[in-house]
């Protein structure tokens, strides 16, 4: 049967039972992970840190054969520049000399209707002494009066027939000149063909490797895209994966603080034991009083759980398209899909409003206090008449997810975010 002096020993039993009940309680909050589980996490962790760092080496070197292929690019785009010239060269040259050559033609052309017709007349003219019998020598003998007229008479004929055959000897020699030089100006243009020739061919190789040098840096410039999608993903698993370990830790510390409490309490019992009947009341209320101080009244931080809660959200929507003005669920704008995000996860109530509008209802941070779950805005993405014109959800690493077109993590490190940025915002 208890007796009066019992009763102090079992009301602070029973005050450690309820301490260790409460302890039970508090801890409970949150998901429960296993040693095991934050070791399995930890080590994710440390492999997503490593394909990360793996990945920015990737774009390093993707950036730096990038820039060599650029130079090798303007190389190859100023050396084809330079042989289009040349080749136009070649081609003014080869009209000119067909000028030339047409021009030698007409020359030799004419040359040859010369010695045509004074080759005619020529025949002629012995045709008609022959005719006269005035060229024959013996004729020329006998008709002669005397020796003085038979050396005039001879030299006569000797004259007009060295005249016209020298006549004729001249003709033929304008013509073999200018059919000579009209062989050398052929010659000329063959060399001239053969080096446009050369030059087209060259033409040809260098826009064949031109093609090849474009082509690589679009590949290269699609490789860096994904590289970069590839990042932006781990940097969300990885927050995930934070969050969880934040998560694990609080309820640690949780645990801790809520065993001393009980460790205080039953140590504050058992010196209570040995008092007597007007001390151990006199020490139940104070004990009570002190069970009733160190119990914790604090709950753990709810950031990362709404982070966790935001992205289970939002990744629901990936891939869907954007439609300016759409509300949701199939279809988002950009205002849209980050009301429909806070709201439906139970993070924070946010009605329908636009960029602009979301922007008046944050805190404004800066960029050295953003953080996994905040918003970022941007401004003069198009000409909307406000100053906030598109807005994501902030995912850490220089990311966001948002509805882009469609739904999309992307990377607010490029030069187009970062043109348009305009602030952080937390609600």
């Amino acid at each position: 049967m208890w007796t009066a002096k019992c009763w102090p020993q079992v009301f602070k039993r029973a005050m450690i039972t309820i301490l260790a009940a409460s302890c039970a309680v508090t801890v409970a909050v949150g998901p429960a992970f296993a040693e095991d589980d934050i070791n399995t996490l930890k080590d994710k962790q440390a492999q997503y840190a490593q394909l990360q760092q793996q990945n920015n080496e990737k774009l390093v070197a993707l950036r730096s054969d990038e820039s060599k292929k650029a130079e090798y690019g303007a190389t190859l785009q100023s050396q084809v520049a330079a042989i289009e010239e040349q080749i136009n060269d070649c081609s003014n040259q080869i009209t000119d000399l067909n000028l030339q050559m047409q021009q030698a033609e007409n020359e030799i052309s004419e040359k040859q209707k010369q010695i045509d017709a004074d080759y005619a007349k020529l025949k002629e003219r012995l045709r008609a002494l022959y005719m006269a019998g005035e060229a024959r020598n013996l004729q020329i003998l006998l008709s002669s009066d005397n020796l003085a007229d038979l050396s005039d008479k001879s030299e006569a004929l000797q004259m007009v027939t060295e005249h016209d055959t020298t006549l004729i000897n001249r003709l033929k020699a304008d013509k073999a000149a200018v059919q000579k030089a009209k062989e050398s100006i052929q010659q000329s243009r063959e060399q001239a063909e053969s080096v446009k020739t050369s030059f087209a061919g060259k033409q040809q190789e260098l826009a064949t490797a031109l093609a090849e040098t474009n082509q690589f840096l679009k590949e290269i410039g699609q490789q860096e895209v994904d590289l970069q999608d590839k990042n932006a993903s781990l940097d969300v698993q990885a927050a995930k994966i934070a969050a969880s370990i934040d998560t694990w830790t609080q309820q640690q510390e949780e645990k801790k603080k809520q065993q001393e409490a009980a460790a205080a309490a039953e140590s504050s019992a058992s010196q209570q034991q040995a008092s007597s009947s007007s001390q151990s009341d006199s020490g139940q209320s104070s004990n009570s009083d002190s069970g009733s101080a160190s119990t914790p009244t604090s709950s753990p931080s709810t950031s990362s759980g709404s982070f966790s809660s935001l992205i289970a959200e939002a990744e629901k929507h990936l891939g869907k398209p954007y439609v300016m003005g759409a509300s949701g669920p199939d279809t988002f704008d950009c205002s849209s899909f980050v009301c429909w995000v806070f709201t439906h996860s139970g993070v924070y109530n946010l009605p329908r409003t636009t960029a602009q509008g979301i922007y008046n209802q944050c805190t404004p941070i800066s960029v050295s206090e953003a953080r996994p779950g905040d918003i970022v805005f941007f401004t003069d993405t198009y000409d909307c008449g406000e100053t906030v014109t598109h807005v994501g959800i902030y995912t850490g690493s220089n990311t966001m997810i948002h509805a882009g077109n469609p739904v999309q993590y992307t990377s607010i490190d490029t030069s187009y975010w970062r043109k348009h940025f305009y602030a952080f915002g937390r609600l």
